[in-house]
């Protein structure tokens, strides 16, 4: 599947990740990230950063774009978007007070309202549901597809879904997610739930698609080979692998030198055997939240 922007171009299978930033600094940083080619920008509305995004699409004129060159996605969440500070569980939680006084339809219009604001647009590109809050999901989902017939979101989906979740929104809508966003890594590939995504057209996003390189959980000395085979780093070998098993990876960094490394992997495709290898690291092992702290799973 690929994602186009309100233009009808293509966006790049490379997006930005832009959790913690804020503010200034998440300014800055979308506008030197479009620069070197980036186009989609993943947020959410508990990572309290859709005002610098905003701010940031307020100023695409100074380096020769507009809002409809971008592609812009964020999350409904569980917590209050318009605070300071976080209260998760107030949404979605059948043990808070606040679900018994408002319909799911209202709330997820008053997000989306929230986001379009702090935006600085009037659309959205991708708006996914954040987890699979249990007893949920389908009233959320329905809502998502309302709002994208009417025109205020273009693509809609999901993240940390597994088949079991997707399955219930199909069955009970008949319209399935276009996206699903996981943390997925050569030592956590989820290859049982990345194949089925690419079975049924659904765009397999992967968030902190470098987190086990940085932390040293990929061997080096494994890949090495192809490291000096495509004159490639390591986070590179790993980003073109998600590329290469239809994966739309999202890296995120601040760093300029990063920015222009993460989105350099287009000149080259790494073989079947190099695909298998590098697969082969794979051990199941699996990130927060959807480990520990992640609702409906």
């Amino acid at each position: 599947m690929m994602l186009t922007n309100k233009r009808g171009h293509i966006i790049p299978m490379v997006g930005l990740g832009t959790f913690p930033f804020q503010g200034r600094t998440m300014a800055d940083m979308i506008l030197n990230a479009s620069s070197v080619g980036y186009r989609l920008f993943d947020t959410a509305d508990d990572y309290r950063g859709e005002s610098g995004i905003g701010m940031a699409v307020s100023e695409l004129y100074t380096i020769g774009l507009s809002r409809e060159d971008i592609f812009l996605q964020t999350k409904i969440s569980d917590n209050n978007a318009c605070e300071n500070e976080p209260l998760k569980g107030m949404f979605f939680n059948p043990n808070s007070k606040f679900m018994k006084r408002h319909t799911v339809e209202n709330i997820v219009r008053e997000k989306v309202e929230n986001s379009l604001r702090e935006m600085n647009t009037d659309y959205l590109d991708s708006l996914l549901i954040h987890y699979p809050f249990p007893g949920y999901i389908v009233d959320i989902w329905r809502t998502m597809i309302q709002l994208k017939n009417e025109g205020l979101v273009r693509y809609i989906g999901v993240s940390n879904f597994h088949e079991k979740h997707m399955e219930e929104l199909i069955k009970d809508t008949g319209v399935y997610p276009e996206i699903n966003e996981c943390y997925t890594s050569p030592i956590g590939s989820k290859k049982g739930l990345v194949d089925y995504c690419n079975l049924h057209n659904c765009l397999f996003m992967t968030y902190s698609p470098l987190m086990d390189v940085a932390a040293g959980r990929i061997s080096i000395e494994r890949l090495r080979p192809l490291m000096i085979k495509y004159n490639k780093s390591l986070a590179q070998i790993v980003l073109r692998w998600n590329l290469d098993r239809g994966c739309f990876p999202l890296p995120k960094t601040k760093n300029p030198m990063r920015l222009k490394e993460n989105f350099d992997i287009f000149d080259f495709s790494l073989t079947v055997d190099e695909m298998d290898l590098i697969s082969s690291l794979n051990y199941d092992y699996q990130y927060i939240v959807e480990s520990k702290t992640c609702p409906g799973l």
